[in-house]
């Protein structure tokens, strides 16, 4: 089946050769595909038409992640794998898998539909040759996992397969796409699209997927003997490769491609911001309750503004404070974290500050500029993020830098 990102990827060629001229028509797609995909009349409601959610979510989550508990791995005991049928004999093998997601309270914090999570496996040919099927069996002495997460919106695993996935298959590498909770087989029924109902659900969102994503490092390293370990992502994706990364408690890889430092910047200041329902968070009961939950999260929190807009979008930066990426741990292998951020992004923005806090407290890691938008930076470049990984697993087969 023909997917519409593949549509947008024909552009990839043109897109190269106006490189050379000019970086404006990224800035231009970015623009042109927000008004397309959060346009009010398909999405009239937008991201968080149903309010705050739970207020007390960040003070939850706050807690969880101030002792050594956010390094803990819960285990998967219900994994069902399922091989498909391959069509050619040097095709990469595909698995599909599920399991009980393992966030620890998801019965309280996660609507029903999202308690099963699911991903593909995509193995190499070499690798699937002597995979045997019934049971299945996969032998991953000494290779490389990479743990593929999903970016913002993102339904399912079709292009991050055929575009990252199945090009690393073609590199030896083994590659596991998580679909990501709230999106897909998973979305709620009453959400429509990607536009996520309540602001509540976002760093929500965000913790299940660093905990499954854990688990699934934990147990693939355990069953089947994987050796390095790489979590990457493009977008949300990407700053939840490198949050998984932190609260990892063995060696792990981390590879960021075009994401945000936090969700902050992307919903108060870039293009997703003219898709939130800026109404619905106003009502004056909740702001007060916000008020008095998490003030102290933000150093200017006191600030008056007469822009009503502007007042509610300081209270869901206090909101979504903790989903700030200097606020984490550095990671074991700190040496073998690369974050690749867009020099044309429209959707979050430079941020040139929080990216210079994070380089104090993350010395031994890299940071690159990659020259595409937001959006052509996940269709146009795969490739380049391909070479991105590849380039993390070679520095986790040499000794950890001191």
């Amino acid at each position: 089946m023909w997917h519409p990102w593949q549509l947008l990827s024909t552009l990839r060629r043109p897109a190269r050769v106006l490189d050379k001229v000019t970086t404006t028509h990224h800035r231009v797609l970015d623009h042109v595909t927000a008004k397309l995909t959060h346009h009010p009349l398909l999405f009239p409601q937008g991201f968080f038409s149903d309010g705050w959610g739970d207020l007390h979510v960040p003070s939850l989550l706050s807690q969880r992640l101030a002792t050594d508990e956010k390094f803990a791995v819960a285990p998967i005991v219900d994994l069902q794998l399922t091989p498909l049928r391959r069509l050619r004999r040097q095709a990469p093998l595909i698995v599909q898998g599920s399991f009980r997601t393992t966030l620890r309270d998801h019965a309280v914090l996660l609507p029903p539909v999202c308690h099963t999570a699911y991903f593909e496996l995509i193995l190499p040919p070499e690798m699937a040759a002597t995979a045997s099927t019934s049971p299945l069996h996969i032998d991953g002495s000494k290779r490389p996992l990479v743990v593929l997460l999903p970016g913002t919106g993102e339904h399912g695993c079709t292009h991050r397969r055929l575009s990252v996935a199945e090009p690393l298959a073609r590199a030896g590498v083994a590659t596991l796409v998580l679909e990501g909770a709230f999106y897909g087989r998973r979305r709620p029924p009453n959400q429509k699209g990607s536009k996520l109902r309540h602001v509540s659900d976002l760093p929500i969102l965000g913790l299940t997927t660093i905990e499954e994503a854990k688990s699934l490092l934990h147990h693939f390293q355990s069953h089947f003997q994987f050796e390095q370990l790489v979590v990457a992502g493009g977008s949300m994706g990407g700053l939840h490769a490198a949050m998984t990364a932190a609260l990892y408690p063995g060696d792990v890889g981390a590879a960021s491609w075009v994401a945000p430092p936090s969700a902050i910047p992307a919903f108060t200041r870039g293009l997703l911001a003219l898709s939130c329902n800026w109404q619905s968070l106003s009502q004056q009961k909740e702001l007060a309750m916000i008020d008095h939950l998490l003030s102290g999260h933000v150093s200017d929190y006191a600030t008056a503004y007469s822009d009503e807009v502007a007042h509610v979008k300081q209270r869901l930066s206090a909101f979504l404070a903790l989903t700030n990426i200097e606020n984490f741990p550095a990671p074991r292998r700190e040496d073998a974290v690369v974050f690749s951020q867009a020099t044309e992004d429209q959707y979050i923005g430079r941020n040139d500050d929080q990216w210079q806090l994070l380089m104090q407290r993350w010395p031994r890691a890299t940071f690159r500029h990659v020259t595409a938008g937001h959006v052509s930076g996940l269709l146009f470049n795969s490739d380049a993020f391909v070479a991105t990984i590849l380039d993390v697993i070679t520095t986790l087969q040499k000794p950890r830098s001191r």
